[in-house]
């Protein structure tokens, strides 16, 4: 009897370990300033913007996360020439 309760105990287990695992592979919580591109059997399905979104578990994967956040880069001065051949200089700042 203590081996077939045993038995028992491991499967209820491995059962509720696959079904969180299955939980979490569904649910899908996509933070502000972000896109994730969703691929279904490895081909391109969605973009999922920000909010949640649950997916099919074992087909939809996420493969790209991509962050919408403005990013400031450093320019560097340009100088121009106007048509009456001055000079000007450009700057980002």
């Amino acid at each position: 009897m203590g081996e077939t309760m045993s038995a028992a105990l491991v499967i209820a287990i491995v059962l509720a370990v696959f079904a969180i695992f299955v939980v979490v592979k569904t649910a899908v919580v996509v933070p502000q300033q972000n896109a994730f591109v969703v691929e279904r059997l490895g081909r391109f399905h969605a973009v999922l913007d920000a909010g949640f979104h649950v997916l099919v578990p074992f087909i939809d994967a996420i493969r790209y996360r991509h962050t919408l956040k403005e990013q400031a880069i450093d320019v560097p001065p340009q100088i121009c020439i106007t048509s009456d051949r001055s000079r000007w200089t450009a700057s980002s700042t």
